[in-house]
C-alpha cells in the first residue's frame, strides 16, 4: 500500500473515531459509524494479510 493510501486510511479512522465521541450523534448514526470504523480496520487488516498467508 502507497503512503496517499495509508495517510487516507488512518484520516478516515480519526475522523470517524472523532464523530463517535461526539454526544448529539443519534444511536442510529453511532451504529453506522461504528461499522464503518470496523470496516476500516478490516480493510486494513487484509490488506495488510493479503497474500502473506502461509508464511
Amino acid at each position: 500500500m502507497g503512503s496517499m493510501e495509508e495517510f487516507v486510511h488512518y484520516a478516515n479512522l480519526i475522523f470517524v473515531k472523532r464523530q463517535l465521541a461526539d454526544p448529539s450523534i443519534t444511536d442510529e448514526q453511532r451504529r453506522m459509524l461504528a461499522t464503518l470504523v470496523a470496516l476500516e480496520e478490516a480493510k486494513r487488516f487484509h490488506e495488510m494479510n493479503d497474500g502473506h498467508a502461509g508464511r
